[in-house]
């Protein structure tokens, strides 16, 4: 079993994957294209780059899921599978990583701006962000990493 990830960071450094859409993107994901709907139309795929990450030394396998949010997959017509796609980005990197790894759910931006800058109120992307880490963590994540935010 995995020591707990707070007490292995309190310990040492622990080495990361590298970006998941750059190489899915070299496996034939359209540049701008929806990378997080590959969890279910190519998971052999995501699987292979985990893979890669995980025998390059990675100890904390990412899940592909940085703009799986409600708002991000709303852009290409998957609002309504936020909790699949997660969820199955969660599943995919925790059968790759084992006990060899720890993985870290991604939730990265949300693609627009929060009032008053923009037209979105900070409730509406909290409760977006909250829907993600939740499918996240029902496929098996240890943690969450908040990366590449414009606000707080």
């Amino acid at each position: 079993m995995r020591p707990n990830i707070l007490n292995s960071l309190r310990e040492r450094i622990l080495l990361s994957d590298g970006g998941m859409g750059t190489e899915l993107q070299r496996l034939g994901l359209e540049p701008g294209g929806c990378g997080e709907i590959w969890n279910v139309e190519h998971p052999e795929k995501v699987k292979t780059v985990h893979r890669s990450f995980l025998e390059a030394g990675a100890q904390l396998i990412t899940t592909n899921s940085f703009r799986g949010n409600r708002f991000a997959l709303g852009l290409y017509g998957h609002e309504g599978r936020v909790r699949e796609l997660n969820r199955a980005a969660a599943q995919l990197a925790r059968e790759v990583a084992g006990e060899a790894a720890w993985v870290l759910g991604s939730i990265g931006p949300f693609g627009g701006f929060l009032e008053p800058l923009g037209e979105t109120p900070a409730q509406q992307v909290f409760d977006a962000f909250r829907e993600q880490a939740g499918a996240l963590v029902e496929g098996g994540v240890d943690a969450i990493v908040v990366e590449t935010m414009t606000a707080t």
